[in-house]
């Protein structure tokens, strides 16, 4: 009867370790996984003896995982190179043949969908007007519609897609997917963004402020690709900033990191629709610089008055860059970024004055500082925040591989097993 007993204790005790067991390994595997697909994306393509020299795993790990990564369609073999010396290496690289990432951006004025594979290439856009007024019911009359299209052309041409990432005004609650009170976004309050989206299109959807998609878009595709310390500042109707800092998106205690528009500008200014007086979005934005102009016209009209000499539009022109300068210093000094990055639709109408705003701010930096300050102009243009989106899927793929196509991928992943 006592060997029994102690039977049915180690039995129990066999149970319970044994769950335990299986998801240490499957966070050893991801972990490993997560390595490789790094440091191939890094470099572009690799070969087997250097993912071994440069993620430290041994030989077999690094044998079995790129194998399952291969029957998985995430990378491929490349042809093979000869190296100096020895046989030719054969080379790891993404498949882009598979997977397709999708990235939405939503704006004040139209929304832009983006659709590109795991290489980052784009493969397809799609740009739509949203007729103002207009609130989220632009949503399900206008944006699921055509995801829905593109849902169907992927099944028919046996592609796989890995989810959806979404650019919006923020500030957003990340926790419910819902949108909080973003400044010139009426209606959208409290909207359930997220979810409205994952009922309809049962995907991976991932939520973030539209400066910080077009902050990674840079980061992961674009001039940014090899800096650790990013800030990228959108202008348009409003003003956003997305900080990247050791490559990765800082968002803050509230989710208020980076939101340089409405940094205090204007001591006892108007009341901007943050709730805050004076922010440079007020006098910065196209609709504050038109504000200011008082002439009831358009960008292209206020331009023309400044080429043409106009006072008015060029002392409200000469404020605007005051206004710019003084805003990037303060980030200069408040991030210390590598590079700084301008976009969004007002840069056109500012863009030829940038070399004077740069020489400008090396006159107000810190002396040691100067001939590292960085400022360039926006890669993708229009569809930075859209493409941005997608870097937020391959950011899953990249660290959460496992959790990622554990349900999407054309072979079973089997936690269990050994090959770590």
């Amino acid at each position: 009867m006592y060997d029994h007993y102690i039977l049915i204790i180690k039995l129990m005790e066999v149970s319970l370790i044994q769950p335990n067991k299986i998801a240490y390994l499957q966070q050893v595997k991801q972990h490993n996984m997560a390595a490789i697909l790094k440091q191939i994306w890094r470099m572009e393509q690799v070969s087997r003896i250097e993912l071994v020299e440069q993620t430290g795993l041994t030989s077999g790990t690094i044998t079995n995982l790129t194998h399952e990564l291969i029957e998985l369609r995430v990378i491929r073999e490349k042809e093979s190179v000869s190296g100096h010396v020895g046989r030719k290496r054969v080379m790891l690289g993404f498949d882009p043949g598979y997977y397709r990432m999708i990235g939405l951006d939503i704006g004040r004025s139209s929304f832009e969908i983006v659709v590109t594979d795991v290489c980052g290439t784009i493969l397809k856009i799609v740009e739509r007007e949203i007729p103002q007024p207009s609130g989220p019911d632009i949503v399900e009359r206008e944006i699921l519609p055509i995801l829905q299209t593109i849902k169907e052309e992927a099944e028919q041409s046996g592609c796989c897609i890995l989810g959806l990432g979404v650019g919006v005004p923020g500030p957003i609650n990340y926790s419910k997917g819902t949108l909080l009170n973003p400044p010139n976004f009426p209606g959208w309050n409290g909207y359930e963004l997220r979810q409205v989206l994952e009922e309809q299109l049962q995907w991976l959807i991932v939520i973030e402020d539209d400066a910080r998609t077009s902050a990674l878009a840079e980061s992961w595709y674009g001039i940014g690709r090899n800096v650790e310390e990013l800030v990228l500042i959108t202008m348009g109707i409003g003003i956003g900033g997305g900080v990247v800092s050791g490559g990765e998106i800082v968002r803050g205690t509230n989710g208020l990191c980076g939101q340089v528009g409405h940094m205090t500008l204007v001591h006892d200014g108007q009341r901007c629709d943050c709730g805050n007086m004076g922010c440079w979005e007020t006098v910065g934005s196209i609709p504050g610089i038109l504000g200011r102009w008082a002439n009831e016209g358009t960008m292209d009209e206020f331009i023309a008055a400044v080429r043409r000499g106009e006072q008015g539009a060029v002392h409200c022109m000469e404020e605007t860059l005051h206004y710019l300068e003084t805003a990037l210093i303060n980030v200069y000094n408040l991030y210390d970024p590598q590079l700084v990055v301008l976009g969004g639709k007002l840069l056109p109408y500012v863009k030829d004055y940038l070399p004077s705003v740069q020489s400008n701010l090396q006159k107000r930096v810190y002396a040691f500082a100067r001939e590292r300050l960085m400022l360039r102009t926006s890669t993708f243009g229009a569809s930075q925040s859209a493409y941005g989106a997608t870097a937020l899927l391959l950011g899953y793929l990249l660290s959460e591989p496992l959790m990622l196509l554990s349900d999407r991928s054309p072979a079973s992943l089997d936690g269990s097993k050994q090959d770590l």
